[in-house]
């Protein structure tokens, strides 16, 4: 008659090892493989049980486990989001940033907060004499900026940092109209549509741009909090990007050309293309000679 298939937690990984009904032993990593044990020792078993501390020999086997699956779970870790990119700010307050300071934070990501536009600029890396370079205006010191608003005023001054992409750091943006709300395409390059080019494609798309203009520039705060089920989708949708960015997987290229929506009241989700453009060719004054 077979036995029951057993199952314990590999100590400080997210691994499990596996004994299965025919005693065959396994190893399922954190990320979902399956992979034979090779030659585990008769003792592993009750180690992994707590049910002995094991020999000498049944203590080196379990330690090279740990060590085998420690490397498979950082190189996993490399993979969902590199090193490389691991500086995030996050421009806005709320429960929307704090969920997303908690997720990247579960990401090895380091975050760092900002209440406004003026105090994320201002830490630009510094020059020779140690001061932020172009007057605390950028390169600021993140691998991506992610802001987010729950009203218009809020988002008043995020045209000053449509200039990052030029930068070098990647720009995201969400936020609230309403209880609408609204994720622009990722600028990843000069290239990309900013929030003003954002704004004013939805203007030119609308039935009625002049008070869809001025309901975002009237419109106060929604005092209550983002409904749960809104937060939920915005968060996903935001972090999907950001994914797609730290990965350079082939998404990238559509998230930084669409505008995503999601509309709470008829619980649509809807996307619309934005591509950037030149700015209109504005000449110089003219000089008057005397």
């Amino acid at each position: 008659m077979p036995t029951e298939s057993r199952v314990a937690h590999v100590p400080a990984t997210g691994a499990h090892v596996l004994i299965d009904s025919d005693g065959a032993a396994m190893v399922r990593t954190s990320a979902g493989r399956f992979l034979r044990l090779q030659a585990p020792p008769p003792g592993l078993w009750d180690v992994l049980a707590g049910d002995s501390a094991g020999d000498e020999a049944t203590a080196a086997y379990l330690a090279a486990l740990q060590e085998e699956m420690a490397s498979r779970e950082a190189a996993d870790a490399q993979h969902r989001w590199p090193a490389s990119k691991r500086t995030v700010g996050l421009l806005g307050s709320g429960a929307v940033i704090d969920e997303l300071a908690q997720a990247l934070g579960e990401w090895e990501v380091s975050t760092q907060r900002y209440a406004t536009s003026a105090q994320l600029l201002a830490t630009g890396h510094p020059g020779p004499d140690g001061e932020p370079v172009n007057g605390g205006g950028g390169p600021v010191a993140c691998d991506l900026v992610i802001a987010y608003a729950d009203s218009g005023a809020e988002r008043a001054d995020w045209g000053r940092l449509d200039v990052l992409p030029g930068e070098g750091v990647a720009w995201l943006r969400a936020y609230r109209e309403g209880e609408n709300c609204f994720v622009d395409p990722i600028g990843v390059t000069a290239e990309d549509p900013g929030s003003e080019q954002v704004r004013r494609r939805r203007l030119a798309a609308s039935l009625v741009p002049g008070q869809l203009a001025a309901w975002q520039r009237a419109a106060p705060a929604d005092g209550r909090p983002i409904p749960s089920s809104a937060r939920t989708f915005l968060v996903g949708r935001i972090l999907a990007v950001a994914l797609a960015w730290a990965q350079e997987t082939a998404l990238l290229e559509e998230y930084r050309q669409t505008l995503w929506t999601f509309v709470p009241a008829t619980g649509t989700v809807s996307e619309h293309p934005v591509l950037g453009y030149a700015p209109p060719y504005v000449p110089d004054e003219p000089v008057i000679r005397r």
